[in-house]
């Protein structure tokens, strides 16, 4: 039976059996004492190759019973355990180090493995045990199968793997690379040719200037490569001369903005050797750009002791303070923002209408984000003392972010950024038209946001409203300490912008104020800590005052800031603008960003209309592409969308050069129409909507449902509103660094900050950290 059973299936090289795919148990365990048995061990289904424990392997035969031909109930049973620890010198040391790459080490060099192949015969029924490890005289070829099956690749290894493989590709400059002429005079590599720097030397490619690079965290440097390539715009790239071995270097494009590789190392060797330098007989001095990110991730670290230096409070995981999250490598801005919802940052936040029943149709629950968000709320909510040393999101994040360039890879992300992408997910899959009709919890956030805009010259008025689910707060430009109510005001006050009015017929200056027209549940406030230096964003780290966090009663009021609406006796509407353009309402979170970049208010516009209105750093790459476009900083009138007032016709000399690109012709046509036969732009267009189906279709009308539905967002009358939460960042770029989640809890009663820091959950006696580090406040209506 043994032998019919294994010679019947495929083994597949990549297996997942990390971990079960309905929780978080897995199969390792610590060492054993002599006579015991494993606690941990899952089930490798023989049929579909997905791991399950013990506990679920009913639910999984279900499952199969009800989608499959058949029911799966043939699995090979593993537990791994750990071999006792040998002694030794390195072992003994604990200072950390720096992962270059995904190295799979042999499992069978730490730990033992015990199996069993066995038949699930049903719920409280004996399994029949066909083979087990410890038996001897086991035919070559079924061990061979068995060992197959355990030394195959596991998942999780794979997709981090194929995460980090695919961080650093090439660009069209290194595609297009010509190895130059050798010069004339030998290249001193010595030293900075415009310092006196010997370290961070940077080789230009492409004639063999040394210049210094960026100043970084305990590395000096002033940016003289940089300053080569804005001198000499046809020399991108440039080589680390300290990162350069046989099997390693750092090698960035100026053009791009970004590290990049060549497809192969032969032009790489071949532009080296001109410069007397022999890649084979390198040897790295010097911390590749990956080893400075990840140390200095890792030195950020929030204070977990008190002023005396006694450690905080440690909190043992329970359905009150729920469980910790495992960073995966720089995943901590996920770990915040999933504390924030599942534990009281946004009071009444839950998707509970989902159950915590997973579904009988869905067979691979990795790919189904229903399935996952179960997965994670059993452990995180329902629980969550199974997992005292916390959970790896792993495949939570791997199903969210499966579809999306940044979340799906390794690197770190905005918090923010990803709180709004989440939103919007969720959104799409639980709470869109024709769904599952339950109410929407996003809502908490969400309200309804005036725009009041007054021509300084003929002084009238136009209004408009937005829904919002954040406000982001620009601080003052410098390093003093901040009160976060006094820069809400100056926030609305407003501004003073540029644009055509429509009763003017000219352009001229207006004030723009915002105002509420209604308040959230919570409201989501989003200081601006970013400064441009060396046109490179950094992060600022004021601190800054708030209502609310030392004392809980002390509470936020922003009644002042209601809306009083338009007033027909004292004030008179500007005409409609003309209806033949786009009512293009650009995102106010990245023009604020990009306004505390130095771009002028008009170029920021113009940047998200061309980018999808997406986020500020994807307007802030088209600027940087754009600076020289003529009408960059004039007033932008975006393109018609009611194609049905548009004339169709395009210029067909202009339609066949876009053609003999290789672009398709109903796109080429599309892009033409609304960017009024741009051709430079039509093809900008084109590349970035490769998957529109070209056809001219009539805008949408918005339903009355929908309509109704974005009226009643928020509150029509303002109440207090009191801290309830702070995601906080310690770090130079929202995209380094590291995020920790502050949550007001009560603890013995009386009401404290439990700081969730990846794994690890404390009651924090200190809020110094919060004060400097603060990156996202939740304010939570009385």
């Amino acid at each position: 039976m043994t032998e019919e059973i294994l010679e019947s299936i495929t083994v597949p090289a990549v297996v997942s059996k990390d971990e079960c795919i309905y929780c978080f148990e897995s199969p390792f365990n610590e060492p054993l004492a002599l006579g015991a048995s494993p606690k941990h061990s899952l089930n490798i289904c023989l049929d579909c190759f997905q791991a399950t424990c013990n506990r679920h392997l009913p639910l999984h035969t279900q499952v199969t019973k009800h989608s499959c031909d058949s029911m799966h109930s043939t699995y090979l049973n593993i537990a791994k355990v750990e071999k006792p620890k040998q002694e030794n010198a390195e072992e003994s040391n604990n200072s950390k180090k720096i992962k270059l790459q995904v190295i799979e080490k042999p499992e069978d060099e730490t730990h033992n493995t015990i199996w069993s192949l066995e038949r699930f015969n049903g719920e409280n029924v004996p399994r029949t045990v066909f083979l087990e490890s410890t038996e001897i005289n086991i035919p070559s070829r079924i061990l061979e199968k068995i060992e197959k099956i355990i030394k195959a690749k596991s998942q999780d290894f794979e997709d981090k793997k194929n995460s980090w493989e695919l961080e650093i590709s090439t660009c069209p400059h290194t595609e297009n690379f010509q190895v130059p002429n050798k010069p004339e005079n030998a290249v001193d590599l010595n030293q900075c040719s415009s310092c006196d720097l010997v370290q961070n030397l940077w080789l230009c490619l492409h004639c063999g200037n040394i210049g210094c690079g960026r100043e970084q965290v305990g590395i000096d440097g002033h940016s003289h490569a940089l300053d080569h390539y804005q001198n000499n715009n046809n020399h991108p790239l440039a080589i680390k001369l300290g990162s350069l071995s046989s099997s390693t270097y750092d090698l960035y494009c100026y053009a791009c903005d970004d590290e990049t590789r060549f497809p192969n190392n032969i032009n790489l060797g071949n532009a080296l050797l001109i410069y007397g330098i022999n890649v084979q007989e390198k040897i790295a001095n010097e911390k590749t750009l990956i080893q400075l990110q990840v140390e200095q991730n890792e030195n950020w670290q929030f204070r977990m002791v008190d002023s005396s230096g006694k450690e905080f409070e440690k909190l043992s995981p329970s359905k009150d303070y729920g469980c910790g999250l495992i960073n995966l490598g720089n995943s901590c801005y996920l770990n915040s923002v999933m504390q924030s919802l599942l534990n009281g940052g946004i009071p009444n936040w839950s998707l509970d209408f989902l159950g915590s029943e997973f579904p009988l149709d869905v067979v691979y629950p990795g790919n189904n984000l229903k399935c996952q968000w179960i997965k994670l709320f059993n452990a995180m909510r329902c629980e969550p003392e199974f997992y005292p040393n916390g959970i790896k999101p792993t495949t939570f994040k791997k199903c969210i972010g499966q579809n999306h360039e940044e979340f799906s890879s390794n690197r770190q992300q905005d918090a923010m950024e990803f709180l709004t992408f989440l939103l919007d997910l969720l959104d799409r899959k639980f709470f869109s038209i024709g769904s599952s009709g339950a109410s929407n919890v996003n809502d908490l956030v969400r309200f309804i946001m005036e725009d009041r805009l007054q021509c300084n010259k003929c002084g009238k008025v136009k209004y408009s409203y937005e829904p919002a689910e954040a406000i982001q707060i620009p601080l003052e430009e410098n390093s003093e300490t901040q009160d976060l109510l006094e820069r809400i005001k100056a926030y609305f006050e407003g501004q003073t912008i540029e644009f055509k009015c429509a009763n003017c017929k000219e352009k001229v200056t207006a004030n723009k104020r915002p105002c509420f027209k209604s308040f959230p549940q919570t409201l989501v406030l989003n200081p601006i800590r970013i400064k441009l230096q060396n046109w490179i964003p950094v992060k600022t780290s004021n601190e800054l005052l708030l209502p609310g966090l030392s004392d809980r009663d002390d509470v936020l009021d922003v009644s002042s800031f209601l809306s009083q609406g338009f007033n027909p006796q004292i004030e008179e509407l500007l005409p409609e603008e003309d209806e033949d353009h786009t009512n293009f309402t650009p995102n106010q979170c990245s023009i604020s960003q990009l306004l505390e970049m130095g771009f002028t208010q008009n170029a920021s516009v113009r940047a998200l209309f061309n980018t999808g209105n997406q986020d500020a750093e994807s307007a802030m790459n088209w600027l940087f592409q754009h600076m020289d476009d003529p009408d960059l900083n004039e007033a932008f009138v975006p393109p018609p969308t009611d194609l049905k007032k548009v004339e169709r016709d395009v210029d067909e000399a202009s339609l066949a050069s876009m053609q003999s690109m290789g672009l398709n012709p109903n796109l080429c046509r599309k892009a033409l129409i609304i960017n009024n036969g741009d051709v430079s732009r039509s093809v900008e267009w084109v590349f970035n909507n490769m998957d529109d189906d070209g056809k001219l279709s009539e805008p949408e009308v918005p339903t009355e449902q929908q309509q109704q539905r974005q009226k009643d967002y928020g509150y029509s009358t303002a109440k207090p509103y009191v801290l309830t939460a702070v995601v906080c960042h310690k770090g130079n770029s929202v995209h380094s660094g590291h995020y920790v989640v502050f949550i007001r809890k009560l603890v013995a009663d009386e009401w404290k900050w439990v700081l969730y820091n990846d794994e690890k959950l404390v009651v924090a006696e200190s809020i110094e950290d919060i004060k400097i580090n603060g990156y996202i406040y939740f304010y939570t209506r009385c």
